[in-house]
C-alpha cells in the first residue's frame, strides 16, 4: 500500500506515511483524503522517508494537501530523511507566498517606471 493513514482522536492528529513511488496514480486516493480531513485537525505529520521516487505530479499532491490542512487550521510536519526529496519539496513552496514590497522612486528617475528616461523637473 503506498499511503498508510492512521488518525489519532484525542490529539486530533493524522499521520499520513507515503511508500515506493509519489506521483500521479496517488492523486485520487490523496484527494479523497483531502475530502475526508475533520475539521477539528490540529496537526499532520506526512511521512516521506520511505519514498523511493518523487515526481512533478506527486509535489503538486503534497502542495494540494498541505494547502487544504493549513485550511483548516492544522500545522503540517513533513518529514523526509533524504537530501534529493527535500531539495524536491522545499519550505518555501509549502507556504504561502509573500507579496514584494512595493518600491517607491521619484517621477522621472531613471528607475520610476511611469517616468523613465523623461527628466526631472
Amino acid at each position: 500500500m503506498p499511503v498508510q493513514v492512521s488518525y489519532i482522536a484525542d490529539e486530533e492528529r493524522l499521520d499520513m506515511s507515503f511508500h515506493g513511488k509519489l506521483d500521479l496514480t496517488l492523486s485520487q486516493e490523496v484527494c479523497d483524503l483531502c475530502r475526508q480531513v475533520p475539521a477539528g485537525l490540529r496537526a499532520c505529520i506526512i511521512d516521506l522517508t520511505d519514498v523511493t521516487q518523487l515526481f512533478d505530479s506527486g509535489i503538486a499532491l503534497i502542495y494540494k494537501l498541505h494547502r487544504r490542512l493549513t485550511k483548516l487550521g492544522a500545522i503540517v510536519v513533513i518529514l523526509s530523511d533524504r537530501p534529493e526529496i527535500r531539495r524536491w519539496i522545499p519550505t518555501m513552496a509549502l507556504t504561502p507566498p509573500r507579496r514584494r514590497p512595493l518600491r517607491l522612486s521619484r517621477p522621472g528617475s531613471a528607475s520610476s517606471p511611469l517616468g523613465a528616461g523623461v527628466p526631472a523637473a
